[in-house]
């Protein structure tokens, strides 16, 4: 007659420890990635891609407690930057961004935003603009808005991102009211993109006013560079 085999109530289990062996694995590896970040650097579940979820979001939200990290919105931290004036902030624009990447979707400054991106005016806009080939909607991050307006593909067509948001930044402005300080940065960005087959291509899928602007301009530094 066979008998039951006797498991000591004290004895671990296997799967216990091996589960707590990766958790700690985990861990170790979220704590560096924050104590490695750069102040302001942001950080995402989806920096984590090969982890759990829900774990990384237990972690990073512990963080934040502790006060390392700072939440902005749901999935996404800030590395803690604490200054003389209070917190420092990352720009609208790069927490746009991080909402893009976590969401997969893409995004294109416009309006004043856009302006000041390449610094065509000084102003920064409370609330930061931005077309999305996502959901239409506003996110309140402190006492600032970042405002998703709903884009068409032709929005997303150009090849270069950067093209494509001072072309949204001249539209804004209209071409005919640009000053010449504010032609002296046409200028200067067209110079970065002199001979540059893509970024041609790109011109040409413009508005017809600032494609027009954007040509001459070009023209006129090949003359110079001749």
């Amino acid at each position: 007659m066979s008998k039951n085999l006797h498991i000591p109530k004290n004895s671990y289990n296997f799967a216990q420890i091996l589960g707590k062996m990766k958790k700690d694995f985990i861990g170790n590896i979220v704590n560096k990635a924050i104590d490695e970040a750069t102040p302001k650097a942001l950080l995402m579940i989806s920096d984590f891609p090969q982890y759990d979820p829900t774990y990384i979001s237990k972690l990073l939200s512990a963080a934040a407690d502790d006060g390392r990290i700072v939440r902005l919105i749901n999935g996404i931290y800030m590395k803690a930057a604490r200054t003389q004036y209070g917190m420092a902030m990352p720009s609208m624009v790069q927490i746009a961004e991080a909402i893009a990447q976590r969401d997969h979707v893409q995004i294109l400054p416009v309006g004043e935003t856009a302006e000041n991106m390449f610094g065509l005016s000084e102003q920064v806009p409370m609330k930061a603009m931005f077309l999305t080939s996502g959901s239409a909607r506003p996110i309140q991050v402190g006492g600032r808005t970042i405002e998703f307006k709903r884009g068409v593909p032709r929005h997303f067509a150009y090849k270069d991102k950067n093209l494509a948001a001072f072309c949204q930044a001249l539209r804004s402005i209209g071409v005919a009211n640009l000053t010449e300080e504010q032609m002296s940065v046409v200028y200067d960005v067209m110079r970065h993109y002199q001979g540059n087959a893509e970024a041609k291509e790109d011109i040409m899928r413009m508005p017809q006013g600032i494609k027009k602007l954007l040509l001459k301009v070009q023209n006129k530094i090949e003359h110079e560079m001749a």
